[in-house]
């Protein structure tokens, strides 16, 4: 398998948890990289996204190292399996990105996004997803 050419580095204190979210509840499949301390999911677009077990990072502090976007088919299904889990999404205004985007955080606090792989056309407002 080849080497992704760019990756999301994202650091987290409990690596097992946040390994388990992005594989289960984000659906990225099994890490073609998958250690103690590093962890590394191929993305579909050829990147990686890779999880980085951080000791210097304190229990108090709360995501916001980084942030990402996945675009899906199903913008839909995957708001209603992070819902299922008890992740609540938030829709962003159109005048902020000009596309269907919700914001949700992982287990920590790292902030995300989800939006269709085509892009369609949003009414302009936020609104809570529930």
């Amino acid at each position: 398998m080849e080497k992704s050419l760019f990756g999301i580095v994202i650091q987290v204190t409990n690596l097992d948890l946040c390994r388990a979210f992005y594989r289960d509840v984000l659906g990225l499949g099994s890490p073609v990289m998958d250690s103690t301390f590093w962890v590394e999911f191929r993305l579909e677009t050829g990147g990686s996204l890779f999880l980085e077990k951080s000791e210097v990072l304190s229990a108090t502090e709360k995501g916001g190292r980084i942030s990402w976007i996945l675009r899906t088919d199903n913008p839909e299904e995957l708001k209603s399996v992070l819902a299922s889990y008890g992740y609540a999404g938030r829709k962003l205004s159109a005048d902020q990105v000009g596309f269907p985007v919700y914001r949700f955080h992982d287990p920590e606090g790292n902030p995300f996004f989800i939006a269709p792989k085509e892009d369609e056309p949003m009414k302009s407002g936020k609104e809570s997803i529930s």
